[in-house]
């Protein structure tokens, strides 16, 4: 009589078994079924008009066009904003050599924030009738046609093969180069004219008044532009008649001043 209950039992709990399996994987259909609906209805209003990108705008520009920073982005209005990469953005624009950073920003839904920080000249190499700029990084940004003044000249460089984009082709001159914008960089009231370094083991710079300064080889370089410095202004102060004459800096700890008699 035991053996009949003993069955039934056994049967009933196997259909209780399958019947929650079919459960579960109607369940999980279920939830396939939504999670690719929410997707779905997510992409479609990723893509709605209302991400189009209405209005680009572009910040800090100075010696750049906004013409040619449209041109390298390759992005125009009525793009869908979530197609816009601000990474790679941020690189197309770096790759301008007078770009020293640069911000991209969605500003939902549809305009598209764009700050960039220019780099600027600190002094200009002559090559072939043009006139390279040089900025902090020892990079060439841009070519002036004429020279207003403003900046120091850089003379004595082999010339090889400068352009923008590069760094001064003549490395050896190209390193003494590097450390005079470095000091420059910091101190931007220094009142070089002109730097020579022709022999980089007798660099002669020249100030707006004429003075010749001998600073021998690029050792301690910061340290003889701080003195140069230092001994212009007490010269200026001093002296109603322009500073003509030699300035013997290869020695920091000893400058001697030798004016050019009238």
């Amino acid at each position: 009589m035991d053996k009949p209950n003993n069955t039934y039992s056994f049967g009933r709990h196997e259909l209780i078994v399958q019947r929650k399996a079919k459960k579960k994987i109607k369940d999980k259909l279920v939830f396939i079924l939504l999670f690719l609906i929410c997707n779905l209805s997510l992409l479609l209003f990723l893509r709605s008009p209302l991400f189009t990108i209405q209005e680009i705008s572009v910040k800090g520009l100075d010696k750049l066009s906004l013409e040619e920073i449209r041109t390298v982005m390759s992005i125009r209005e009525g793009m869908n904003i979530w197609k816009i990469s601000p990474p790679d953005l941020q690189e197309r624009i770096l790759a301008i050599p007078r770009v020293a950073r640069v911000e991209v920003e969605r500003i939902l839904p549809d305009k598209l924030f764009i700050h960039i920080q220019e780099k600027y000249p600190l002094a200009l190499v002559p090559y072939h009738g043009y006139y390279l700029e040089l900025a902090s990084d020892g990079i060439f940004i841009g070519i002036r046609d004429d020279y207003g003044g403003e900046l120091p000249l850089v003379n004595g460089l082999l010339w090889g093969k400068m352009d923008v984009g590069t760094s001064i082709a003549d490395r050896s001159r190209g390193e003494v180069i590097e450390s005079f914008i470095e000091v420059l960089k910091n101190t931007p009231s220094l009142p070089l004219a002109e730097i020579n370094v022709e022999n980089p083991q007798q660099i002669i710079v020249y100030t707006w008044e004429g003075m010749e300064v001998w600073l021998g080889n690029s050792s301690n370089l910061a340290k003889k532009l701080e003195v140069l410095q230092y001994i212009y202004h007490r010269l200026h102060v001093r002296e109603n008649d322009p500073m003509v004459g030699y300035l013997d800096l290869r020695v920091a700890e000893a400058p001697v001043f030798r004016p050019i008699k009238k």
